[in-house]
Formats: C-alpha cells, sequence, structure tokens
C-alpha cells in the first residue's frame, strides 16, 4: 500500500533534518580542525571549496543519474556511500589535514545525487502541484532543524570529545536517514512517456537556459552567492574576533539555521504559487539587511540576529524558486534542470572561496560581511522582471490563455518583461 503523501513527505523531512544535523556537525568540526591545525584562512577556504563549492561540478552528473535510476534507490544508495566516507574520516581524523579534506571531497561527491533525486520527487510523492508549497516547507523546515541542531552539536562534540567523535555521529545520521528513506512506498517518478526528448547532461541546461523565470532566478542566485561564499570563510574568523571557542562559531551557523526554520514555518502557509515572485525578492532583500546589519554591529548577540533575519529571507526565497522549478519542469528533466542550475550556482559559489582568503585577509570579517550584503541586494534587483512576468500570467488566466506560455512571450523592454498596457 502507498504511503499517503503527507507521511511520505514528514518522513524526507526528517530524514534531511537527521543527515543535515550530522553534516553541519561534521563540516563545523573539520572546519574548525583545519583551522586550529594551520590558522590560515586558504585551508578555511579550501575546506569549503572541496566540499560545497565542488557541488557545481558534480551536479549536472548527479542530476542525469536521479533522472535515469529509481530516485529513491539513488538517495538511499547516497546516504550509505556517505556514511562509508566519514566513517573513514573517523578512521583518519589525527591525519593531515589534506588527507581530511580529499575524505570530505569524496563525501561530497557520492552525496551529490540525493537533493536532486529529492527534490525532483517531490511533485510526485504529493501528487497536486498545489501541495508543492506545504511540502517544500515542511522538507525545509527538517532541513533547517537540522541546519540549528548540526552547528550546535558539532561546537559541543569538538569541545567534549574531539573531531572523531562528531564523524562518528554523521555515519549515524546518514544511515538512519537512508533507513527512512527506504521506508516510504510511491513512485518518486512520474510519466516519462516524452523522456527520448530530453536525452543526457546538456538536457538541464538547454531546459533551464530556454525557460526565462528559471534562468533569472539563477543568474540572481548566482550573483547571491559569490558574497555569500566569503561569509562563510569568516565566520570563523568572525567568531574569533569575540575571543570565542568553537561553540561561539556554532552559534554563528545556529543563528541563520533559526531563521531558516521560522521562515519555512510562515512561508509554507503564507507562499502560493500567486505570490512566490514576491517571496523570492523579499527574501534576498531581508538577506541583504541581515547580512549587512552584521558588518556594522559591535555585539555579538546582534550578530546571532542578524543571522536569523537572513536565514528568514533564505528560507522565503528557496522555497518559492523551488516551487517555480517544480511546476516548470517536467518529471523526465526535472531533476537535471534543477541540477544544472545548482551547478552553476554552486560553480559561484566555489569561485568565491578561491578569493575569499585574500579578501578576507584584506578586508577583515566584517567587511566580508558588507561585501555579501551588497550582492544580496543586486541579487535581489535581478529578480524584478519576474513579478512584472507574474503580472501578464496572471492576466493570461483571467482572459482563459496558458500563464506559463504568457510568462515566456511577454514582450522586453531593456530585459524587462512590459507591462500590459491593454
Amino acid at each position: 500500500m502507498p504511503t499517503a503523501h503527507r507521511t511520505a513527505i514528514r518522513k524526507l523531512a526528517v530524514a534531511r533534518a537527521i543527515s543535515l544535523a550530522g553534516s553541519e556537525a561534521a563540516a563545523i568540526a573539520l572546519t574548525y580542525t583545519v583551522y586550529r591545525r594551520t590558522g590560515s584562512s586558504a585551508w578555511v577556504a579550501a575546506t569549503w571549496l572541496l566540499t560545497f563549492g565542488a557541488l557545481g561540478f558534480m551536479s549536472p552528473v548527479a542530476g542525469l543519474i536521479a533522472d535515469r535510476f529509481d530516485r529513491q534507490r539513488v538517495m538511499v544508495a547516497s546516504d550509505l556511500a556517505g556514511a562509508a566516507c566519514f566513517a573513514a574520516l573517523a578512521v583518519l581524523e589525527s591525519g593531515p589535514p589534506w588527507l581530511l579534506l580529499l575524505f570530505a571531497f569524496l563525501s561530497a561527491a557520492v552525496k551529490s545525487a540525493f537533493f536532486p533525486a529529492q527534490d525532483a520527487a517531490i511533485p510526485n510523492l504529493v501528487g497536486d502541484t498545489e501541495r508543492l508549497t506545504w511540502a517544500n516547507g515542511t522538507i525545509s523546515v527538517g532541513r533547517n532543524a537540522g541546519i540549528i541542531l548540526g552547528p550546535i552539536l558539532g561546537g559541543l562534540l569538538v569541545v567534549w570529545g574531539g573531531a572523531r567523535a562528531v564523524f562518528i555521529v554523521n555515519v549515524v545520521s546518514f544511515t538512519s536517514s537512508a533507513l527512512l528513506v527506504r521506508s516510504i512506498r510511491g513512485s518518486f517518478h512520474g510519466d516519462r512517456s516524452d523522456a527520448g526528448e530530453h536525452r543526457g547532461v546538456r538536457a538541464g541546461f538547454a531546459f533551464l537556459a530556454s525557460d526565462r523565470v528559471l534562468r533569472s532566478i539563477t543568474i540572481s542566485w548566482t550573483v547571491l552567492v559569490l558574497g555569500l561564499g566569503a561569509v562563510l570563510v569568516a565566520e570563523v574568523q568572525l567568531a574569533a574576533s569575540f575571543g570565542s571557542s568553537a561553540l561561539w562559531y556554532g552559534l554563528i551557523a545556529t543563528g541563520w539555521g533559526v531563521g531558516e526554520l521560522i521562515g519555512s514555518l510562515v512561508a509554507r502557509r503564507a507562499v502560493s504559487s500567486r505570490t512566490e515572485g514576491w517571496a523570492l525578492i523579499g527574501g534576498a532583500v531581508a538577506m541583504a539587511a541581515g547580512i549587512g546589519w552584521i558588518s556594522v554591529t559591535p555585539w555579538f548577540g546582534l550578530v546571532v540576529a542578524g543571522m536569523v533575519v537572513g536565514g528568514f529571507g533564505d528560507a522565503f526565497a528557496e522555497i518559492s524558486a523551488q516551487g517555480m522549478f517544480q511546476r516548470r519542469t517536467p518529471d523526465p528533466v526535472r531533476s537535471r534542470v534543477m541540477a544544472a542550475s545548482d551547478a552553476l550556482i554552486l560553480v559561484g559559489l566555489a569561485a568565491s572561496f578561491l578569493f575569499a582568503g585574500p579578501l578576507v585577509d584584506a578586508l577583515g570579517a566584517r567587511g566580508v560581511y558588507a561585501v555579501a550584503g551588497s550582492s544580496c541586494a543586486i541579487s535581489a534587483l535581478v529578480l524584478v522582471p519576474i513579478l512584472r512576468g507574474e503580472r501578464s500570467g496572471r492576466r493570461a488566466v483571467e482572459l482563459g490563455q496558458d500563464p506559463i506560455l504568457a510568462l515566456e512571450t511577454a514582450p522586453l523592454v531593456d530585459g524587462v518583461v512590459a507591462e500590459d498596457t491593454a
């Protein structure tokens, strides 16, 4: 008997919470360990480059795997392979930094197919596209619960038990996630009758390039992460400027997770297919405000508050963007389209890590936050044409026309969708 759609989504949310809690804890442990041993921002940048940044180069193939094979099996295999990599890291914890980064990179590689497979499967598991916002919001709640718990857990375990204990916890989290995903009975795929029209890795990029809305979202988020990547490197130095320990470093990351959790709870009820564009832009503006505030406040409590505001905006933006991608892409190529967008965004993130170390050394942690706040504001401006396009789409509905076609064919004036003058 198939698992009820609400139960299936809640299981995925719990799996994501458990998996991300372990992964975030491990990221804190790995980053702090590398920084403590090397004292170098460049090594910290390399850590992020070889883990999160490297995902950009893996995403296209990961999307192809998620479209080609059973998505449920892809997710389970990805979790178990990740568990194996962190088991190796636990054994090699006292080894040189380059060896730790090697296995962290392998973990990122084997985990890369999990998220495009999950995100593409959601419309099939819920059945009705009107449930997408609730489903995406629910999974986002799980994701952000993991983001909140993970850094605190990582900080505490590094202080009390060392990085090895954190890596062992992550092995358990990956295994638990795999068991939860495996317990779901239902179709993780939709109709594939037109799969022949979308062949190879390039199909995702081709579809993305042809869709004005999805293309605009991808460009906007690429601009945004060019600044945010350096913030990830600067967080360690920012925490150190307050004379703090690994726990304080974890609290900064946790503030973002708290904001995302609150934002997810609000967005899954407040955002609809009609308001996704506004929510997307509003989220980018909130990120700009929260991160920009951190660059000027002298108090640690207000640093965490700025992260909460930024995380709140991030949740609204991500849930809105994900719903747009799921509605606008056919199932046979959905994983590849999402992966293509992720690839371009993550390549931007990887690029930011390349200059993050020198940028932190030149501007200091607060200067980097100021740059990141500016990149978030610019990304919001890039999204403005989506609002104009949504207006055309709603007018098309009133006239009995296809809103997607109206959005794609709306005339441009200086790169912006023209307003309806009829």
